[in-house]
């Protein structure tokens, strides 16, 4: 039996490592995915910009507001690092997750590119495995579309190169 390729990735961003644990235990089939956890922004930005991003690939991000190292210092912020990663690639999508004093922030990630934000309550583990198949479907269902472009401009240039070689036929060939 062969082995399907992996071919999406999902990045979990938070500087709360039993919450990552705790998503990254609750996405279903998680063996169909490639799944890294990031405890900063600083971290996650330096991996990806050492990615080398398939056009057929699915990128997904799980990314929350405020990080702190250990000395209790600011490091970037969701906001900041949300636009980092669009900087990187567009076609990241990116789900901003919120904590309870975070909500205010919601319309200006949007605006910044995120595709969704998400309150972390009991709720977001059945949130977050919806929104990674909603995802996987929208982006599969553009490139499939894409592909039914490219065959239909082959199948456009095959039938006018056809046509082409015909008419000349026609035109030094053909006893008149």
């Amino acid at each position: 039996m062969l082995k399907t390729k992996i071919d999406t990735n999902i990045f979990l961003v938070d500087h709360n490592l039993e919450l990552t644990r705790a998503i990254s235990n609750s996405i279903d089939n998680p063996e169909r995915y490639n799944i890294l956890s990031f405890t900063s922004g600083e971290k996650f930005i330096a991996y990806l910009s050492g990615i080398k991003f398939s056009k057929n690939d699915i990128y997904i991000v799980f990314l929350g507001y405020k990080y702190f190292d250990e000395g209790n210092n600011t490091l970037m912020n969701g906001v900041e690092i949300l636009e980092s990663t669009k900087l990187i690639n567009k076609n990241i999508e990116v789900v901003m997750l919120t904590g309870e004093d975070e909500g205010s922030y919601g319309s200006y990630v949007m605006k910044s590119g995120a595709y969704m934000f998400i309150p972390k309550n009991e709720n977001i583990h059945l949130r977050i495995n919806n929104i990674i198949m909603g995802i996987i479907s929208q982006k599969r269902l553009i490139q499939k579309r894409r592909n039914l472009k490219t065959a239909l401009k082959i199948l456009i240039g095959y039938i006018m190169l056809v046509t082409i070689i015909w008419v000349i036929y026609r035109i030094f060939y053909y006893d008149f």
